[in-house]
């Protein structure tokens, strides 16, 4: 085992590009001679309860507002260390933002929520504590228009002041207000989207701002408005994960540079907007290490950065869950060509928040180290990835944070090159180099393991007396051995099933064993609950899809049940996917189906709100996501596994996060280690977790996480899942076009929590996904399903081309 040791202060190397996507060989050790950061923990010091944002003042020192815990709060001056300096400045109310000006008056804007407005208000305040004027800012509405779903907080975000004493804040959902020295209304500027804005020297106005998932950076003239120059940073998030959480700008006067910050990193600009360099990557620090909240930044004059995170979001009492047709992915702003975008509102927030012990932080100073500083010689530990996941940076902080001696490098592609991706990483593998740890999941694996490319893991795991296996789902572990040994690690998993309406079931007198029952024993009892146009109304088996898209529900794309990987060979001519077929072109003419409820999740949960709908097969992918369907089917909901048949009994299961390490690592117990952090309670208990996988025409989209495998990490996440639920706060929201849908989670208790867990320990088969194979059987079964091929001729015809496949 490694030797653990812990350290405030680490000496990094500063990354001046993007994340890499390249796999080379690259875990050498490194000894670097260039401009540096230090980062040190300095909230330590600072006796805080639940800080705000931050400004530097005229002495160099850090002003930041403290939320205290209701009565408490006020303005705190910290020196450079994170000491509290001077008297603070008792202050009562919710600060959104403020800012300094020349003369370190504060300018506070504050907004208070009344019923269904909220009211805003400036409140300038000097050093000493005096209020010196006070402006009413008017009022926004928390509702929203009808069936809008907005990703940003509304109401004003930032403040700035200018030279001059204009004072400049900026409101997501409107524009740039500009008010003059003593408060009163001169102008709007620029559009909506402005997160954040500061002011440079030359008086204009930096702007980072955030419209429908697409963020950029623009100086716009002050005076007018008008964009000097902007910059569309879609293109250069390479992490493989959206860009989410924190939007903050800044501009320093020490270097009449910009700087950029998000959740993954701060980047530097130049005052013509060329991109400097990532100054900080929150990856190579330590940072990341507590899983809290990137939530502000600010720099002094010497050119010190200071980054703060908490417990909380950035953006307290509001979570977003991401776009993305059945299930809904892991964005925390929805790409806009998204067929559904949800939002799940609910947690902690400012009006819950009473319990000093939930609000925890930290406080980093980052300092710039001179030309002629040495680096700490550090060994670097490459994953090859996907796209990146927070769990896997927190992790990676954790590790470096408890390892100084060992650096993890994150090496992500380009999603629109996943192909290549594929190619580069099997060229490098084969040749004997390559990374150290892979992400497996979309990747054929099986082939790796043939090939004695990857380590057996159930020896790492035997030999090393620190890791205790009943901390974990072994069934989940058991299910993806290969001839008895286990080479891939999952880290979370989803399982697959049908959901259904029991309250109708209950009513036709129908018991489901879903042990033993076969395709035909569903298609019989779909055309048990379908009725048309009665007494009663009309309701059908299942949405309108077409026989590729029940294919594809039903199988999940996954054909794992019909392949034998280690004897590579297929049997797609078993009865239970003849009657598979068989039973999918039976709903083909539409009497078993309801036309009006399309295959998008809107329509679905709007349906079985309606009880038009009976069945459904779904991914459930954690606690809070059952609570949501179990209200769509208006608590009447019960899953059942997919009828096997006599095929493999138990439940099937995916992952979006799994890992294996390559033999011909010079780290493998290092490697080991990390996949233990990987593993270990604080990880595990991240709510975030999933990775990114290989979407449709060789696209990389991203996942929500899922169940943990470790099980007292998942115990944890069914705690505060029953907890949020019966706060009655939590929502999900999705947005289609014109059409949007608010689902209220359902109340849950331990009984539901128990009915999961026997689903999860009765999983038995990995749904894993070969792009090739998939491919095979669309292309076989279009055929059959237009009535051109029997059959016994298409899943004849497809065993061949798949066990041929097999054997290549």
């Amino acid at each position: 085992m490694l030797k653990k040791i812990m350290c405030l202060l680490m000496v990094v190397m500063i990354t001046v590009s993007l994340a890499a996507c390249g796999m080379g060989n690259s875990n050498v050790s490194q000894q670097q001679s260039v401009d540096t950061y230090s980062e040190m923990e300095i909230g330590i010091h600072s006796d805080l309860m639940w800080p705000g944002g931050g400004r530097v003042n005229s002495q160099n020192q850090l002003v930041i507002f403290d939320r205290g815990y209701g009565t408490n709060s006020g303005f705190v001056t910290l020196d450079q260390e994170g000491n509290p300096v001077g008297d603070s400045i008792s202050f009562l109310g919710n600060v959104r933002a403020f800012t300094l000006d020349e003369e370190d008056n504060i300018y506070a804007v504050t907004a208070e929520t009344q019923g269904d407005n909220t009211s805003q208000k400036l409140t300038v305040i000097s050093p000493q504590g005096d209020t010196l004027k006070t402006v009413d800012l008017g009022t926004v509405s928390n509702t929203g228009s009808s069936g809008s779903v907005r990703m940003q907080s509304m109401g004003f975000s930032d403040i700035a002041v200018d030279g001059n004493g204009n004072i400049y804040i900026s409101d997501p959902s409107k524009s740039i207000q500009v008010l003059d020295k003593e408060g009163q209304p001169v102008k709007t500027l620029g559009s909506e989207g402005y997160e954040s804005i500061d002011i440079d020297s030359e008086g204009n106005i930096i702007a980072a701002s955030l419209i429908m998932g697409k963020r950029s950076i623009e100086k716009l003239d002050a005076s007018t408005g008008n964009p000097i120059w902007s910059i569309d940073l879609s293109g250069q998030n390479s992490s493989g994960i959206s860009m989410m959480g924190v939007n903050r700008i800044r501009f320093s006067k020490e270097d009449e540079s910009i700087y950029y910050l998000t959740s993954q990193d701060i980047t530097k600009y130049d005052s013509s907007g060329n991109l400097m360099g990532t100054a900080i990557d929150f990856k190579s620090y330590t940072i990341m290490a507590s899983g809290y909240n990137i939530s502000d930044m600010s720099i002094d004059g010497e050119g010190n950065i200071y980054v703060s995170t908490t417990s909380v979001p950035a953006d307290p009492g509001r979570i977003n869950m991401g776009s993305g047709g059945n299930t809904p992915n892991t964005q925390d702003t929805p790409d806009s060509n998204s067929s559904d975008q949800p939002v799940m509102k609910g947690g902690a927030s400012e009006a819950t928040v009473d319990s000093a012990d939930f609000i925890k932080y930290e406080l980093y100073k980052y300092s710039i180290q001179s030309g002629d500083s040495i680096v700490q010689t550090q060994e670097v530990i490459t994953i090859s990835v996907p796209g990146s996941n927070r769990a896997l940076e927190v992790a990676a902080g954790q590790f470096q944070r408890e390892n100084p001696g060992y650096r993890i490098d994150i090496q992500t592609y380009p999603s629109d090159d996943y192909e290549t991706y594929i190619t580069n990483l099997n060229t490098q593998i084969l040749s004997g180099k390559g990374p150290d740890i892979i992400s497996v999941a979309g990747l054929q694996y099986e082939n790796y393991i043939s090939r004695n490319i990857l380590v057996d893991l159930s020896e790492m795991m035997a030999s090393d007396n620190s890791f205790d296996m009943n901390k974990y789902h072994t069934n989940i572990f058991d299910a993806l051995k290969s001839n008895g040994s286990l080479y891939v690690l999952p880290i979370e998993f989803t399982f697959n099933v049908l959901m259904a309406n029991q309250g109708i079931l209950n009513q036709e007198s129908i018991i489901i064993d879903d042990s033993e029952w076969t395709w035909n024993d569903f298609k019989s009892i779909a055309e048990k609950v379908t009725q048309k146009s009665d007494s009663n109304g009309s309701r059908a088996a299942l949405p309108s899809v077409s026989s590729m898209e029940l294919l594809n529900l039903f199988t999940g794309d996954s054909y794992s049940n019909y392949i034998d990987v280690d004897r590579k060979n297929a049997n797609f001519t078993s009865p239970n996917f003849v009657d598979l077929l068989n039973t999918i072109k039976a709903f083909d003419d539409g009497s078993l189906t309801d036309s009006s409820v399309k295959n998008h999740m809107i329509s679905i949960l709007e349906a079985a709100g309606r009880e038009s709908i009976v069945f459904y097969p779904y991914s459930i992918s954690g606690y809070n996501m059952y609570g949501f369907m179990k209200a769509a089917f208006k608590e009447q909901l019960s899953l059942y596994n997919m009828p096997s048949g006599g095929g493999p009994s138990g439940g099937t299961f995916s992952s979006n996060s799994m890992y294996a390490i390559n033999r011909n690592s010079e780290y493998v117990s290092e490697s080991w280690e990390f996949l233990k952090t990987l593993l270990s309670d604080e990880i595990q208990s991240q709510e975030m977790q999933g990775g990114a996988m290989q979407g449709g025409a060789g696209q990389s989209q991203q996942a929500m996480g899922g169940f943990s495998v470790n099980k007292a990490a998942q115990q944890q996440k069914a705690q505060q899942a029953v907890a949020l639920s019966q706060s009655g706060n939590a929502k999900m929201m999705l947005r289609s076009g014109d059409s949007s849908i608010t689902v209220s989670q359902a109340l849950m208790s331990q009984t539901d929590i128990d009915y999961i867990n026997e689903f999860i320990s009765g999983l038995r088969t990995y749904a894993n996904v070969d792009t090739n194979i998939s491919r095979i059987v669309q292309d076989e079964t279009r055929s059959f399903f237009s009535g051109d091929k029997s059959v016994e001729e298409t899943t004849r015809l497809m065993q061949d081309r798949v066990n041929t496949y097999l054997g290549e």
